[in-house]
């Protein structure tokens, strides 16, 4: 039960459409935690609003920018456009979905970006978009990262739009609230798969609402073992910050190499900036909405 197998693996990357050496996944939202600055006037918009405000911010290089500051400090070395690719997708926690900048990336074989350098690009992201933690998981080693964790994977047949995904989290929660509300309840979408660590929840209990929410939706489950529902098995690691504690992002600063520190402080303000912008857009009633996510790529 709590075992993966090469080929689990190499059918959970085919199922995220991707090499089958590609197999550590990440996920980091775009939108500042209000305890950053407050943003519940955005958290509150509609989820379409702010998937357009997280595929505007992709689109005018923020990710990209983030990778080249990291680059030219020669603070990481090994991820490049040929074996990182980024995408707006869903993701959700503790009953909310929001858009998240998803990212697969090829960590064996040529061409291969090592462990640490992909630890740095996500401690990156989580200080640059003033996250409270972002998100790692390794499919093939458990080891890898700072805790083992199982996982279910449920299969659309082409990649879902955002609204879609959280239209199925919502069915998992009235299948299972503890599947859904709780504060180790959530999901992120790579591609067309829909991927929910376990909730501290037994294990017989996760299995069971995820084959009821995959069979009421039309999905497909997995994985299958000897012909019964399942459980993956990867590594998985929560890094963040305490932005209480450490208004300046401390922890995450500790974890990056320091020669790129000022690179990033300048991209966080940015971000912030952005965010500062679209609050107060939003604050003054803004007759459209979607107009008041639009930006001016700086």
């Amino acid at each position: 039960m709590k075992s993966v197998t090469f080929a689990w693996i190499a059918a959970l990357s085919l199922w995220l459409g991707i090499s089958v050496h590609a197999n550590t996944f990440g996920s980091v939202e775009p939108i500042a935690t209000p305890a950053v600055i407050d943003t519940r006037p955005l958290l509150r918009q509609p989820l379409g609003v702010r998937e357009t405000l997280a595929r505007q911010i992709l689109q005018c290089g923020a990710v990209d920018q983030v990778i080249d500051a990291l680059s030219a400090a020669r603070a990481i070395t090994t991820i490049n456009g040929l074996n990182a690719r980024f995408e707006v997708a869903a993701g959700g926690f503790a009953g909310e979905t929001n858009p998240a900048f998803v990212y697969t990336i090829i960590d064996s074989g040529p061409n291969a970006a090592s462990l640490a350098d992909i630890q740095v690009l996500t401690n990156s992201l989580g200080f640059v978009f003033s996250q409270n933690s972002a998100f790692l998981l390794d499919a093939a080693n458990p080891s890898n990262l700072d805790f083992p964790a199982n996982y279910v994977v449920l299969n659309f047949p082409a990649p879902p739009p955002i609204a879609q995904s959280a239209a199925l989290f919502q069915i998992v929660g009235k299948i299972d609230n503890e599947l859904f509300a709780t504060d180790t309840s959530g999901y992120t979408q790579f591609g067309r798969a829909y991927l929910s660590l376990q909730s501290a929840v037994p294990d017989s209990q996760f299995i069971s609402g995820y084959v009821k929410a995959a069979a009421r939706m039309g999905l497909e489950y997995t994985p299958i073992v000897n012909g019964q529902p399942g459980l993956f098995q990867g590594g998985a690691a929560f890094p963040g910050n305490d932005w209480v504690q450490s208004p300046a992002g401390e922890e995450y600063l500790a974890r990056i190499p320091a020669q790129s520190h000022k690179a990033l402080r300048q991209l966080r303000a940015i971000q912030l900036r952005i965010m500062k912008e679209v609050v107060k857009k939003l604050d003054r009633g803004h007759h459209d909405r979607a107009g008041a996510v639009q930006l001016a790529c700086q």
